[in-house]
């Protein structure tokens, strides 16, 4: 993905922001809640994570570096769509709304490229919804190809209950699906992550 802040953005961010750390489970954002404030992620990843109606998390996205969270709900002041929990050690920078929107207006570049990244993290999601009523392996297999395309590494870092939460799936059913991946030479798992082997046998899940 696109990063949302360039050098100058960062620059602004950080003369104008305030820094903050979480560790890993730390939550920034919750979902439902008001928002005032928006985070740009210097260092660490973040999952977004929405509630089902059965109370189950879904892995919305993993942001990372350079991303900003909390957007949409400073653009129109309704409640948070997702929560936000750090998945590592996370520095980030705390904006206010009316901060945000202050280097929006003297950066009209920054505010292009965050629609474009509001835009991208938006299509993905609703390509996920649709890859809801396909087969778990196709499913799995697009996930992975996406992750691996979009960071341009083949090494993914991502456990399989973040997986399962991420495709809708049970982490059993997810481990089973992963198993299949792995018999066929396409992917190699180990402790807290996905290497991605062969794209081509990886795409064959997807027809």
């Amino acid at each position: 993905m696109k990063p949302a802040l360039n050098t100058e953005a960062w620059r602004w961010t950080k003369r104008e922001g305030r820094a903050v750390e979480f560790v890993r489970g730390d939550r920034l954002m919750r979902e439902g809640e008001r928002a005032d404030h928006v985070y740009a992620i210097e260092a660490g990843e973040v999952k977004a994570l929405a509630e089902s109606g059965s109370g189950k998390p879904i892995l919305l996205a993993l942001i990372g570096p350079d991303q900003m969270i909390g957007l949409l709900s400073a653009f129109d002041q309704g409640p948070r769509e997702f929560s936000a929990v750090a998945r590592n050690h996370v520095l980030a920078w705390k904006l206010s709304r009316p901060q945000y929107f202050r280097m929006v207006v003297e950066l009209p570049d920054v505010a292009e490229d965050q629609l474009e990244a509001i835009a991208t993290r938006f299509r993905l999601t609703i390509r996920m919804c649709v890859d809801r009523s396909d087969d778990l392996a196709c499913r799995i297999s697009r996930r992975l190809d996406a992750i691996a395309i979009e960071s341009g590494c083949d090494e993914i870092e991502l456990t399989q209950s973040e997986l399962a939460a991420w495709v809708g799936a049970s982490r059993e059913a997810t481990v089973r699906c992963l198993r299949r991946l792995r018999v066929s030479g396409a992917i190699e798992t180990h402790r807290g992550g996905i290497t991605v082997l062969d794209n081509k046998k990886l795409s064959r899940f997807q027809a």
